[in-house]
């Protein structure tokens, strides 16, 4: 109902889980290309990360920044977490 009203948010066909941020993330990118094109720029962050501000704003302003960057961070010799228990549970294929 709440979805109906406000018309402010996003629904998806799927569960919402963690093993799901993937899709999530995705059905945010559709939608923000479809109804936020004129959009200078989409910042998406969950609420565990520090998002260094002043340093994104320095990138944004910069005249060269190009137009398809997408930043995140690289985890450098981490092994898969095969703890069942973990949010960040690999499972063996």
């Amino acid at each position: 109902q709440e979805s109906r009203q406000y018309r402010d948010i996003l629904l998806g066909d799927f569960r919402d889980v963690y093993a799901n941020l993937t899709l999530k993330t995705l059905l945010l990118l559709r939608w923000a290309r479809a109804c936020c094109e004129a959009a200078p720029f989409l910042l998406k962050a969950d609420d565990d990360i520090f998002l260094n501000v002043p340093s994104v704003a320095t990138l944004l302003s910069r005249p060269s920044t190009p137009p398809r960057l997408y930043l995140g961070r690289v985890h450098w010799r981490v092994s898969p977490n095969r703890d069942p228990r973990s949010r960040h549970h690999v499972p063996r294929l």
